[in-house]
């Protein structure tokens, strides 16, 4: 659940205009980076951002709203996810990264726009995507839509480290922005629960994040199921804390969590249901 259409809104325009300010000042070298051993170069996931709005988010947003079936060719579940996304990039092998980046602009803008229009009362209705694990609202659609944003910048930027510095998405966001993308990424952290892999489990996680705009969430899962909410649980099972640059590094891999524990960046509680964490909530 989005805090108001306001909010997400406005954190959703401004996260778009800090990638096309960051990916504007990259050439074809940069673009064409790419870490060893790693799949996708800078330009792939410039056109993952951009086939994956265009193919997946906002047709599922667009029948949402509409209240139409949702289909998504080649997408049939989550189990296709890596399918989908690698045939998506390779749909669009022949693009220059400055057409890419003029569609990535598009496609996002279009999505922010469906927002006009639509009520909070709108904004609870069913929202489906077949690439989650159950349905969850429009608002949850719209959520995700804006982090994946945040989330392959990082991306980038860690692959292109080598010739141009992109400052942390972290250190160039206002803490009311920081705060609204947490509370979103934990509010949809249950539409990606694997129960199957969960089995009979029951835990609660505490993420305690420090700093400006961080907060505290809960993530619970019993009897199959997973919920989240804001604040503290009565007793929590696995508590993380760190601030939010370093959650985010974790998240996409930009640390590893050993040394973030070593080093102090990270302090845990429960290390064994941590370990679990990825293959529970894991999105590829």
């Amino acid at each position: 659940m989005i805090s108001t259409k306001e909010s997400v809104r406005t954190c959703y325009a401004a996260a778009l205009e800090r990638c096309l300010d960051a990916f504007r000042q990259l050439d074809d070298e940069d673009w064409q980076c790419r870490p060893p051993r790693r799949q996708w170069s800078a330009r792939d996931y410039l056109a993952h951002l951009t086939t994956n709005q265009e193919r997946e988010m906002n047709p599922v947003t667009s029948a949402s709203v509409a209240g139409e079936a949702v289909e998504v060719p080649g997408l049939g579940s989550r189990t296709d996810i890596d399918e989908f996304n690698a045939s998506c990039v390779e749909a669009v092998r022949d693009l220059t990264p400055q057409e890419l980046l003029t569609r990535f602009q598009a496609a996002f803008q279009a999505h922010i726009d469906m927002l006009e229009g639509l009520s909070k009362e709108d904004l609870q209705r069913p929202g489906y995507n077949p690439g989650l694990s159950r349905p969850g609202t429009i608002a949850d659609l719209f959520s995700i839509g804006f982090l994946h944003l945040p989330l392959h910048y990082q991306d980038i930027r860690r692959i292109i480290r080598g010739r141009k510095s992109l400052p942390h998405w972290m250190e160039v966001t206002p803490p009311e922005e920081v705060h609204e993308a947490l509370s979103q990424a934990f509010a949809v952290m249950p539409l990606f629960y694997w129960p199957e892999r969960g089995g009979d489990l029951r835990a609660t996680y505490l993420f305690d994040l420090e700093g400006e705009g961080s907060g505290q969430w809960t993530v619970e899962i019993a009897a199959g199921q997973c919920s989240s909410y804001e604040g503290l649980p009565p007793h929590a099972d696995c508590r993380f804390r760190t601030k939010p640059a370093y959650w985010l590094d974790l998240q996409t891999k930009d640390v590893n969590p050993l040394w973030a524990i070593i080093s102090r960046r990270l302090r845990l509680k429960g290390l064994g249901l941590a370990l679990r964490l990825e293959k529970l909530f894991q999105i590829t």
